[in-house]
């Protein structure tokens, strides 16, 4: 009987001992995917830290960095997620908004005023270069115009000396003449060829928007915004970096036109000096320099007027984002 009974208790206590077996497995189950998820998550790449209000277009995440508007607009998504859709937007998000478009606004103004300056140089400078290129015409007509008048009225006389009837002596005479004509003649149109360059000139009291570009002295209202500066030392979105900013890029184009030296010298030199040139009584400049530094002030300005295209840019993207959650 003493066996049977501890027979019975050798047989509950297994039972119990497979019931609470049986009940921990759940538990070590959840822990084993839990473990799973951790080690899952920890072997994942560490992704590239984005924005919260990060755009399809990257232009909107450049320009908002340029206008150090990376707080603000994660502000806005942030109030925007909380928001229920269809309901009004309230009292912070109208005003980080306004914050936001006060802030573009501002940009907006420094660049037309960069525009409006670089536009008065070259007003400045067109003036300056139609002065020079009438002188330069009226000399070459002069210089062209006596040289067919010597080489024509000297020739015939010389032709006329040459009748059979005239002695020896004034048919010489006229060999003489005819000799004097032509070298004439060729001494006026070599003349009239070199001054095709035009005269040297000199700029009156200007901007020099190129000066900060090109490590020159600037005068006047010569300045851009930082936030213009850090617009052209970026480089484009979407583009390769090996490309150079868009600084680098203009750079380069005046280079590969002919309007920069591409190496340090003399001659480089030179040119930056004529194409900051402003007021110096010392710095003379021809038709030439006056031309390439037009050419560079509007690819200057075409580059800057990008910025606001950017800028509209960011306001759409705003704008679409908060219709989207007030519908």
């Amino acid at each position: 009987m003493k066996n049977t009974a501890d027979a019975r208790e050798g047989s509950t206590g297994r039972s119990r001992i497979d019931m609470r077996a049986q009940s921990a497995w759940p538990s070590v189950f959840l822990l084993l995917i839990v473990s799973w998820s951790l080690i899952a998550v920890a072997q994942e790449p560490i992704a590239k830290t984005r924005p919260a209000y990060a755009s399809a277009d990257p232009a909107v995440e450049q320009t908002a960095r340029l206008l150090n508007l990376d707080s603000e607009l994660t502000r806005l998504a942030s109030l925007q997620a909380q928001r229920a859709t269809g309901a009004a937007p309230t009292m912070e998000e109208v005003t980080v908004r306004q914050q936001i478009l006060e802030s573009v606004q501002v940009c907006a103004l420094q660049v037309d005023g960069v525009i409006a300056e670089i536009a008065n140089e070259q007003s400045e400078i067109s003036s300056l270069r139609t002065v020079l290129q009438n002188r330069r015409d009226r000399k070459v007509n002069r210089l062209t115009t006596s040289a067919l008048l010597v080489g024509s009225g000297l020739g015939a006389g010389a032709s006329a000396t040459q009748f059979t009837s005239f002695s020896s002596t004034t048919q010489n005479v006229g060999d003489a003449v005819a000799v004097g004509s032509s070298v004439a003649t060729i001494i006026l149109s070599v003349l009239a060829s070199r001054a095709q360059n035009g005269p040297l000139g000199r700029i009156e009291s200007t901007p020099n928007m190129l000066a900060p570009l090109l490590g020159g002295t600037a005068v006047l209202r010569t300045y851009y915004p930082p936030v213009v500066m850090r617009y052209l030392q970026s480089v484009p979105p979407g583009e390769d970096p090996g490309r150079g900013t868009r600084m680098e890029q203009l750079i380069g184009e005046w280079n590969d036109a002919g309007r920069l030296s591409t190496t340090a010298s003399a001659e480089r030199t030179r040119e930056i000096s004529a194409l900051t040139a402003s007021g110096n009584s010392d710095a003379k400049v021809s038709i030439g320099d006056l031309t390439a530094r037009l050419a560079m002030l509007g690819d200057v300005r075409g580059r800057v007027s990008l910025i606001k295209r950017d800028l509209a840019t960011l306001v759409f993207y705003v704008h679409e984002t908060s219709r989207y959650r007030i519908r």
